[in-house]
């Protein structure tokens, strides 16, 4: 399956009053980690048709690195499930934990916007 990595730092912009990330912000990164292994595997263009499930377990704060990890485990003829886990890390101690998880459905499509079939392996 198709994987793809990604990493950002919690700037004071990308924050509200209580210094922890803007939760828009953060469903932005997720959705362009889904679209990297997503477009990996259709090997061309992606769109994101949903978002099933996104848990938001752990605030992520000012300062602190963030990892995407965004994984294909589902695919059908036209479209793809990608889960993207994202983990803060602190880096004063290095202490990282799981903050977010996510549930995209990705479909493969033209140049015209229409779907067209993931290519084989």
């Amino acid at each position: 399956m198709s994987e793809a990595r990604s990493l950002e730092v919690v700037f004071p912009g990308d924050t509200n009053h209580l210094g922890t990330l803007f939760g828009g912000t953060l469903m932005a990164w997720m959705d362009r980690a889904a679209y990297f292994a997503a477009s990996r595997r259709a090997r061309g263009t992606v769109v994101t048709r949903k978002v099933d499930e996104l848990e938001f377990r752990v605030p992520i704060h000012v300062g602190d690195f963030v990892e995407l990890v965004a994984t294909v485990e589902a695919e059908g003829r036209t479209s793809m499930s990608v889960v993207v886990e994202v983990h803060r890390e602190d880096p004063a101690d290095g202490a990282r934990e799981l903050c977010t998880t996510g549930h995209f459905v990705m479909v493969c499509v033209n140049d015209d916007g229409t779907p067209r079939e993931i290519p084989p392996l």
